[in-house]
């Protein structure tokens, strides 16, 4: 009996601990589904493959009649996936080619029939791709959309990886990436190449140290691998935009026909569209929304031409609509279409309605809508009612630093024009003055001062004719050949010197 008691005792125990196993295995399969959810998977786009044709300046593949040429100065990697004929072949002095099993190269002696005359063809340089060209690279929510393509439209600076994203490099291929920015590292989680995932920051840096790195990776900066994946489930603000004007710099933007066009937080071009802004509770799921506008909205015929972008994002906060006061966190869902943006405009219209039917379900509080369709009326008002604050303020201030209640600070004093007046304590220059070398010309140095009665206090005379100033010059030369008080001669010498400048006033000379 006790030996029976104590084999099912023993079966119970081990069946309590599978359970609890199972449950165990369960919940971290489930922790780590949502902590998936989360991910964001961003995919290069070029690559350096030898049979892309686009790599080529001829525009196709070489074939057997065909000449070879890599630029001797390039350093490339190239993936070369099946056999090859060609007449010759010109390699680089540093590059490497990854060669997939049964590829490699061969000469035909002869012509080959189905590769017409022969030309010489020559390999791209790609020294030019840059990492941080948003143009370069595609985003998906899971790796199956990935394969799929189902891809996410983003704003330009969360094109680039953002430090959460996982990085991949399509397994069957070589390329070559320029990571040159303001930053010494390139934060991600983790990064793909040839099919081998690198998530440990020493392992990486050593493939990045080796050939076939430093050919793929090329720049000022180095791409680092470890950071952690994005755990807040309402989503993680990018970092991208202390890269924003190297991402901008490579953005081309094209002109737009709708009359109020939008400029997302986070993008290098303005949109003809819509943009909700939402404010969330703990209880938002930021890829649990997404999913639920695309299976609710975006599957629907008439919204198949519908591009929507959505994350969270640091939007500034203006004071009275303008000044800048401080940033917020908010979920930013960006839609745009190819028309006017009228249809961005009803898809944003129906996104709010299911955002105030479910918005405690969905974690939303609050949601707003701006459309590129819409007038400049409410930013009119806006402006307006700003400029009625700003006044009122300024009134209040002034009536409340007359009745004493508020002192206003003491303006520095204007300068008085008495700094401009001669001052007192400044003396005349007396004492001889050096006159410089004798010009034997003249037979002294006599200055305007030395003259007689030139300053005099009878010099000048204000008269019902005009204002009268006497010429001491003159007046001794007339003076030679007239005697004083002769009245002649007084005559003559007013008649000699008088100018006349207006009809009311002479000064006599």
């Amino acid at each position: 009996m006790v030996t029976q008691l104590e084999s099912k005792v023993t079966q119970s125990s081990q069946c309590l601990s599978e359970t609890l196993k199972m449950l165990r295995t369960q919940v971290l399969l489930l922790f780590c589904l949502a902590r998936a959810t989360n991910a964001i998977y961003k995919q290069w786009i070029p690559d350096t493959n030898y049979e892309n044709k686009t790599n080529w300046d001829k525009g196709d593949v070489p074939c057997g009649n065909d000449r070879v040429h890599f630029s001797s100065q390039s350093k490339v990697s190239v993936f070369v996936e099946t056999m090859h004929a060609v007449q010759e072949i010109l390699l680089p002095i540093n590059g490497e080619f990854i060669l997939n099993p049964g590829a490699g190269f061969y000469v035909v002696s002869g012509q080959d029939p189905s590769c017409g005359g022969g030309v010489t063809t020559n390999f791209k340089d790609s020294d030019s791709l840059q990492w941080f060209n948003p143009a370069l690279w595609q985003t998906a929510a899971t790796q199956n959309d990935l394969h799929q393509g189902n891809f996410l439209f983003s704003v330009h600076e969360e094109s680039v990886p953002c430090q959460n994203d996982e990085v991949i490099f399509k397994a069957l291929s070589s390329f070559r990436s320029d990571t040159s920015c303001s930053q010494s590292t390139i934060p991600v989680k983790s990064v793909s190449v040839l099919g081998k995932t690198f998530d440990d920051r020493s392992e990486f840096s050593r493939y990045l140290s080796s050939h076939s790195g430093q050919l793929q990776f090329h720049g000022s900066s180095a791409v680092t691998v470890g950071n952690p994946s994005c755990e807040d489930s309402t989503g993680c603000v990018c970092e991208n935009s202390v890269h924003h004007q190297l991402i901008c710099s490579t953005v081309t933007c094209a002109s737009l026909s709708c009359k109020n066009p939008l400029l997302p937080v986070g993008h290098c071009c303005e949109v003809c569209g819509a943009i909700i802004t939402i404010d969330y509770a703990e209880n938002f799921n930021l890829q649990h929304y997404r999913d639920r506008i695309r299976h609710l909205f975006l599957i629907l015929p008439q919204y198949k031409s519908i591009q929507l972008g959505m994350s969270k994002v640091l939007k500034p906060r203006p004071l009275m609509r303008l000044i800048p006061f401080g940033t917020s966190r908010e979920i930013q869902v960006v839609i745009v279409d190819g028309d006017m943006g009228k249809l961005s405009n009803t898809l944003a219209q129906d996104i709010i309605k299911d955002a105030k039917s479910h918005g405690s379900e969905l974690g939303i509080t609050k949601a707003e809508i701006q459309g590129s369709t819409e007038s400049n009326s409410a930013m009119v008002v806006g402006v307006v009612f700003a400029v009625l604050l700003m006044i009122a303020f300024i009134v209040i201030l002034v009536v409340l630093n007359r009745k004493g209640v508020v002192q206003m600070p003491a303006m520095p004093s204007m300068p008085s024009l008495s700094l401009f007046r001669r001052s007192p304590d400044v003396e005349d220059i007396n004492g001889d003055i050096d006159c410089g070398f004798d010009n034997p010309m003249f037979d002294g140095c006599d200055m305007p001062s030395a003259l007689p009665g030139l300053y005099d206090s009878n010099a000048i005379s204000l008269t019902r004719t005009g204002v009268h100033f006497i010429n001491p010059v003159y007046d001794e030369q007339i003076g030679s050949s007239c005697s004083p008080g002769t009245p002649t001669c007084t005559q003559k010498k007013t008649q000699h010197n008088t100018v006349r400048l207006s009809t009311n006033h002479d000064i006599i000379m």
